[in-house]
Formats: structure tokens, C-alpha cells, sequence
């Protein structure tokens, strides 16, 4: 059986919407658009975009939270959390939204345990500040994958599980890439090893055919 380390997206790839920009839609002012498009630019990092952002939100955490219950995920990924503990596969979502809405939205799901590594959120009085714990020096994301990557990937080859532009930085450096939308177009662009997927069944499909060898031969790993 293939031995790897799993780097799963959330927003997009776990969750039907990417759920930070479903909150600002629902409770921040337009501003957060024009903050985004600089960051879609490239004239900011994710760090300093997502600061900015979170301060125009106009409701408590309790409410935003309800609203987060609505949020639906992969109806196949229990059974491929299911599949990975079963077979030994590590893994651990890494992801530039926050802690808070994702384990809200797995225990919603009835998904406990899966190790997660994001950015923390607290809102106090109307206030709302962001933690970076996963931010790495030189790199301008909130959290920095290729970083929690290489600290966890105990020299495993690594399969990144994605979606979109968060995930190019470690699609540079991934051994394959399950891959859909902007990170499928990024990923063909650049030739690099992928699979389009639909759903989590196709990932827990494919891995079966995958080998640690296949992966070594296919790209060089992180570090």
C-alpha cells in the first residue's frame, strides 16, 4: 500500500464554498471585494488580506457561526477519512481559513480527530482579531502550507487534495496532485503530476493505484 503524507485543502475541496468568503458575503460590507482584488493582483499577501477583511465583519461570533452551520461538505469525505485511518494514510488539513468555522463545520458533519492546521479567529465585544500560528517568515500567507508540510511530512512523499489558488505554492513542491479548478488549471499550465477529481470518491479511487515509487519517480519532493 502507498505510504504519503495528504495535504488536504478545506475551502472549496472539504466544503462545497470557500467559507471565509461566504461570511464576508453575508456579514462585511462591500469593501472586502476591493480587498480581495488585491489580493487576486498579487499587490498583497493572504495574511494582510484576510486581516483586513475580518475587521469588516458587522456581527458577533455567535451569529456567524449559525450561519456557518449551513455550510455543506463533500458528501464523500467521511468515508475517505473513513479509508485513510483505515490503511495508516497520514494526513491533516492545512488550510488559509480559520480553525473555528472548519472543526464547527466537520463536528457538524459528525467528523472528529482529523488534525487541522489554519488560522485562529476571535471576536470579543464586536471586535474581531486574526491569529497567524502557522505563518512562516518570508512567505506572505496566514498560514504557510509548504512550511506545515515539511514539518509534518516525516520525509513521506506528499499528495496535495485541492482546489484552487492557496494550493499553487505546494503544488510547486507536492510528489501529485489531486486537483480541480483554478488548481487544475495551474497545475496543467505548469505540467505538473495531477488528476482532476470530482469528489473525494475519486481521490480514495486513484490513491489505491498510486505507489510510493510511482510518486518518487514522478517529481522531487519538498526540502
Amino acid at each position: 500500500m502507498l505510504e504519503c503524507f495528504l495535504a488536504i485543502d478545506f475551502d472549496g475541496t472539504i466544503s462545497e464554498v470557500d467559507v471565509t468568503d461566504a461570511v464576508l458575503s453575508k456579514f462585511a460590507g462591500a469593501e472586502w471585494l476591493e480587498i480581495e482584488k488585491r489580493w487576486s493582483n498579487g499587490e498583497i499577501g493572504s495574511r494582510q488580506c484576510l486581516s483586513e477583511q475580518i475587521e469588516l465583519i458587522g456581527a458577533d461570533l455567535e451569529t456567524v457561526l449559525k450561519f456557518v452551520d449551513t455550510v455543506r461538505i463533500d458528501s464523500e469525505f467521511a468515508r475517505f477519512v473513513t479509508f485513510v485511518r483505515s490503511v495508516g494514510l497520514a494526513h491533516a488539513i492545512i488550510s488559509d481559513g480559520f480553525c473555528v468555522f472548519i472543526r464547527r463545520i466537520l463536528a457538524n458533519a459528525g467528523i472528529i480527530g482529523v488534525p487541522v492546521f489554519a488560522n485562529n479567529l476571535k471576536e470579543q465585544s464586536g471586535k474581531w482579531k486574526t491569529f497567524y500560528v502557522n505563518s512562516f517568515p518570508g512567505c506572505p500567507a496566514g498560514t504557510c502550507k509548504c512550511a506545515v508540510v515539511e514539518r509534518l511530512r516525516t520525509n513521506l512523499p506528499v499528495v496535495l487534495i485541492g482546489d484552487g489558488r492557496s494550493d499553487f505554492c505546494l503544488a510547486d513542491k507536492a510528489d501529485f496532485i489531486f486537483a480541480k479548478g483554478k488548481l487544475s488549471e495551474y497545475c496543467k499550465e505548469r505540467n505538473l503530476p495531477y488528476l482532476e477529481y470530482k469528489d473525494f470518491s475519486d481521490v480514495t479511487q486513484n490513491l489505491l493505484q498510486l505507489t510510493e515509487k510511482v510518486l518518487r519517480q514522478m517529481k522531487y519532493n519538498i526540502g
